[in-house]
């Protein structure tokens, strides 16, 4: 127990340290950032090159869970992750020495921000789903009032949905990028941005019949009709499977907190442990920390999983 106080009052002052220096030194190094960002963005657009994959898909998984876009909050994602790494790693190997499990879970923790922006962002689609009909009906009648005119008919109907505010930040966001675009690509990335708000089948049609419409000026108005008449018809089983999920998954969360109490309960009734004695192979051993870490993990990826699960997207 001496030996973790020890590690927590040196992770504090590391961290006090860490944040007296940045808070002096912290506006030159954003302003250092700024420039090279200023003019990394500059040498691509003069080399036509594009982010690599990986930093294009944590920039969207910000845009569209945060709201928040540009190269410094992936530089910051990146800086929040792996301190965390760090400094689990540290205070594991500092008081148990090391070890492969403490590695991995140290890992686990590294890539916690993006396991959390993961579950945020299937929420926001799971959510965004279930306003597809109002959201096709909207944009179909306004298509049709606006003589086939598609940009038109999404910024009206930005003005006209109500309760539907995923669709109306999507679109929002859509419309700005449209009125923007210079070329099929552009116009296609910022289509993508717009589906993938959503990540369903309904949308990536939605999508389809978008670029169409403002690319090759085509005629979408069946298209639009036929999906929104297809989400009417599978509306009901959607709903259907919701409800037999939703008592499945409420009884399924709280068993996992009740086994753990249970254990507790069997170890002082049944081999002879006192709740001292307990406590301590619980959180003064290795063994028993490896053992407790492992439970919070699983909990965590359980708890995750009903997240997911638990309301099905409505979709096709």
């Amino acid at each position: 127990m001496t030996k973790l106080v020890d590690t927590v009052i040196k992770v504090l002052i590391y961290s006090i340290l860490f944040a007296g220096i940045w808070i002096s030194t912290g506006r030159y190094v954003k302003g250092a950032l700024k420039r090279n960002l200023y003019s990394y963005r500059f040498k691509n657009r003069g080399n036509g090159k594009k982010d690599s994959k990986f930093t294009a898909h944590i920039s969207l998984l910000i845009f569209l869970t945060l709201n928040k876009k540009g190269k410094n909050y992936v530089f910051i994602f990146i800086l929040i992750s792996l301190a965390l790494f760090l400094i689990s790693l540290y205070i594991f190997l500092s008081l148990f020495g090391t070890s492969i499990f403490f590695i991995l879970i140290s890992a686990f923790l590294g890539i916690l921000p993006y396991i959390v922006l993961r579950l945020r962002l299937t929420n926001l689609q799971l959510e965004g789903s279930y306003e597809a009909e109002t959201l096709i009906a909207e944009l179909t009648n306004m298509y049709k009032i606006s003589s086939l005119n598609m940009i038109e008919a999404i910024d009206k109907t930005i003005d006209s949905l109500k309760d539907c505010p995923h669709s109306k930040k999507a679109l929002f966001h859509l419309s700005i990028a449209i009125r923007q675009y210079r070329s099929r690509d552009e116009l296609q990335t910022a289509i993508d941005n717009f589906v993938a708000s959503t990540g369903t089948e309904w949308a990536r049609i939605l999508g389809t019949s978008i670029f169409e419409s403002i690319a090759a000026g085509t005629n979408v108005s069946t298209t639009l009709d036929g999906t929104l008449s297809e989400l009417k018809e599978i509306k009901s089983i959607i709903e259907k499977d919701k409800r037999a999920n939703n008592e499945a998954f409420t009884m399924v969360k709280f068993v996992i907190p009740v086994v753990y109490i249970l254990s507790i309960y069997a170890a002082v009734k049944f081999f002879g442990f006192t709740m001292q004695k307990f406590f301590y192979y619980q959180f003064s051993t290795a063994l028993g920390i490896k053992f407790f870490i492992t439970i919070i993990a699983l909990s965590i990826l359980s708890y995750g999983a009903m997240f997911i699960l638990k309301k099905p997207k409505f979709d096709y």
